[in-house]
């Protein structure tokens, strides 16, 4: 995103989270938080215990957006996954530099439409009856928005772990662990210091009962 936005949010005030440490409430947000490095992520609890996770948010990303927009509070987490450098604005600043610049006002757009793909993406994902095709879907969605391309495949830069995929996609640690074995027997993925690769996003897409188009998530594989 970077450009006039970010140069707004260097204005404010800088913060710095540990990795597990509590960011902020979407029911009492503190500020309007700009990632200048490392990752976050938004979660719910359950009446029951049970944690889900919505959103990883990544560098140059800006959250609560829901609440900075539109007022409105909502009962999740927002919590770093790994050390997390910040910026921080109130939210009247944050409204009043929307009214006055153009460019950033875009950028914001830009931000909040990804965001709706993103849970569109994950509606999808959550259709997916049994817990390999969900497992294998969620591997090619963190591709697409935090890989880069590595020899024939991708390496997802974020700190993927089967615990964060579980509370993405609803399914228990052991049973990710399960699939992502098996996936790793097949040579599709591998792990290289705690990142997943995707050795053969083809073949991965090809783990459905209907095979994938990998153009959904806009990856390019080798012929």
């Amino acid at each position: 995103m970077g450009g006039e936005l970010a140069d707004f949010f260097a204005k404010g005030r800088q913060k710095q989270f540990s990795a597990g440490e509590l960011i902020t409430t979407g029911e009492a947000p503190s500020a309007v938080f700009y990632i200048r490095s490392g990752f976050a992520k938004i979660y719910s609890i359950s009446d029951a215990g049970d944690r889900y996770v919505h959103l990883l948010y990544k560098q140059d990303e800006i959250f609560p957006l829901i609440w900075a927009l539109k007022g409105t509070t909502r009962r999740v987490f927002y919590e770093a996954a790994s050390p997390v450098s910040a910026w921080a604005v109130s939210k009247s600043d944050f409204l009043d530099f929307l009214k006055t610049k153009e460019s950033g006002a875009y950028a914001v757009l830009e931000q909040v439409t990804e965001q709706f793909r993103i849970y569109a993406d994950r509606l999808d994902n959550l259709q997916y009856k049994s817990a390999h095709e969900r497992v294998a879907y969620r591997l090619l969605f963190l591709a697409a928005r935090f890989g880069s391309r590595h020899g024939g495949g991708y390496i997802i830069n974020a700190p993927i772990t089967h615990e964060l995929i579980s509370e993405s996609v609803n399914l228990t640690r052991e049973t990710v662990s399960r699939e992502i074995e098996k996936l790793t027997k097949k040579g599709l993925i591998s792990r290289s210091g705690g990142q997943i690769i995707l050795k053969d996003i083809n073949g991965l897409a090809q783990e459905f009962s209907e095979p994938m188009s990998l153009d959904l998530w806009g990856l390019a594989v080798d012929k």
